[in-house]
């Protein structure tokens, strides 16, 4: 199988078959472990790179193979794999276009594509896990574990993990290899202070468990939109749009006090993310949010977008429509001026006009109004 010669795989001899919703990059990381070779050489021999033109087998980046291949490579992968193009597309984030991921996609400029998965709200480097569910398929994961739409694993009724509970290392899609078995991150020795691998093995992760019927709910509806396919995507898409939407507003101006009925892990990664975010008076600067907090965040948005009033249930966490606007909405209100949300329904145009129109000014406390 290796020519010693030139250092690569020259033939595959068994291509084990994508598992269902498989990611592309964990099916050749798969391919890699289970011939012992680099998972480029796996992909050259799959016809996905060449040495005159080499893709990138990584998580993002302009020429990631993740972002989808072109018909010249899916022709050759189906040749030298038997996979159909559209089975392999289906690994990549071609199959969320035109549901949680614009259509944009594959008609931006390569350097865009980052910018474009980033404004639908996913960070194609970021990875979640369930440990029952790697060690059942030997280390293999689906594409929807990089998203932060499935957030829990239903079969097993806990919460997917994001990082290592020992030494916080965050996963990375283009980097773990569940295949090895432990985490691959560093931490100081409490007592010698030296670097040192961490070790902690994947399947002896502890995720919570799920208890919160919120989430639940939440997490069947995502399910089911991120499986739609034309002509339902569409309806989809504006849920998908809404919640993005919805789960920004949470994150500028929710407190973990509107998480009530929410598990525990859920709401201390809120209450973290929020402390972080906190100078002065309000809720001025904007960190990245971890899963958890984002998945917080999710579920006060749908407890919004799914009532049949979202304007009077946005405005239950914060009175965004009195005048003048209270403290902890101008930052928001600003972020909104300057790129309003895109795409979404009918249902949340008077929060969003709302917001983009409201008069950017604050009542002191001795009673002065600042503009």
């Amino acid at each position: 199988m290796i020519d010693p010669a030139v250092g690569r795989v020259r033939r595959l001899p068994v291509v084990p078959v994508p598992l269902p919703r498989e990611s592309l990059l964990s099916w050749l990381t798969h391919l890699a472990a289970e011939y012992d070779v680099p998972r480029n050489q796996i992909a050259e021999a799959c016809g996905i790179v060449r040495t005159s033109k080499t893709l990138q087998i990584t998580d993002s980046g302009p020429e990631s193979v993740m972002h989808g291949l072109g018909d010249t490579d899916l022709i050759r992968m189906e040749q030298t794999t038997g996979l159909s193009p559209d089975k392999t597309q289906a690994m990549t984030w071609q199959r969320f276009t035109g549901t949680v991921i614009n259509p944009q996609l594959g008609k931006d400029a390569r350097g865009n594509r980052f910018r474009v998965m980033k404004a639908n709200w996913i960070d194609p480097r970021e990875l979640k896990f369930c440990p029952t569910c790697i060690e059942e398929t030997g280390g293999r994961w689906p594409l929807e574990w990089c998203t932060p739409w499935t957030f829990a694993c239903q079969r097993h009724n806990c919460y997917l993990l994001a990082e290592c509970p020992l030494c916080r290392t965050p996963l990375r899609a283009g980097t773990v290899n569940f295949r090895q078995g432990n985490c691959q991150g560093k931490q100081r020795h409490r007592l010698t202070d030296a670097v040192q691998r961490c070790g902690t093995e994947y399947q002896n992760w502890q995720a919570p468990t799920l208890h919160d019927e919120a989430l639940v709910e939440l997490q069947h509806l995502l399910e089911k939109h991120l499986a739609s396919a034309q002509p339902d995507a569409r309806h989809a898409q504006g849920d998908f749009a809404d919640l993005i939407a919805m789960a920004n507003f949470a994150l500028w101006v929710a407190d973990p006090e509107h998480l009530d009925g929410a598990d525990f892990a859920i709401t201390e990664a809120f209450a973290e993310f929020c402390a972080a975010a906190m100078t002065g008076t309000g809720r001025s600067s904007h960190p990245e949010p971890k899963p958890m907090a984002r998945t917080a965040a999710l579920r006060i948005a749908s407890e919004i977008v799914l009532s049949s009033n979202p304007w009077s249930t946005a405005r239950e966490i914060i009175d965004f429509a009195s005048r003048p606007l209270p403290v902890q909405v101008l930052p928001l209100h600003q972020a909104w001026r300057k790129r309003p949300p895109q795409g979404t329904t009918g249902r949340l145009e008077r929060i969003v006009r709302s917001m983009r129109i409201a008069v950017p000014a604050v009542r002191t406390r001795d009673g002065r109004i600042i503009t």
